[in-house]
């Protein structure tokens, strides 16, 4: 059974969407779900789409993977794609993003989803687990954050 606050919004959408073109569905209703796994692939994994970095959903359009960084102040590279590299599931940094390819614990980073060159790089002030997340809410623009867990 659909919720009826779900109704509601599809409904809204509905007539929005007839109203002007500059809004579409996903405006309303975000991706929330990828149709290809996604790994955490860098100089760690030297490249390789492994098991125990594979992103999980944790929230509507929000994905997590984990990795250890063991090495102060070492900057680190990765990626985030699909086993295959494919195009849409190969993202790295955006060449729009001010700062390049490092990011900030904390500050998300725009990401583009068709690269093949751009990673991202990291380097952690001490060693620890970190998280590393793609947001997905606006698809055309994902984020990426790195958090301290």
């Amino acid at each position: 059974m659909i919720p009826m606050k779900r109704i509601l919004t599809l409904a809204i959408a509905g007539l929005l969407t007839a109203c002007t073109s500059q809004i579409s569905i996903n405006d309303v209703l975000p991706q929330q779900e990828l149709d290809k796994t996604i790994y955490l692939r860098g100089d760690f994994t030297l490249w390789d789409a492994e098991p125990q970095y594979q992103f999980m959903p944790v929230g509507p359009a929000l994905y997590q993977a984990e990795v250890k960084f063991s090495t102060p102040g070492k900057v680190y590279e990765f990626k985030i794609a699909d086993a295959d590299f494919s195009e849409g599931y190969n993202c790295g940094y955006s060449d729009v993003q001010p700062e390049g390819q490092k990011l900030t614990l904390g500050q998300p980073a725009l990401a583009d989803c068709n690269t093949i060159y751009n990673y991202f790089s990291y380097s952690p002030a001490i060693k620890g687990t970190y998280i590393v997340s793609i947001d997905y809410s606006d698809y055309d623009e994902p984020k990426v954050t790195i958090t301290k867990k």
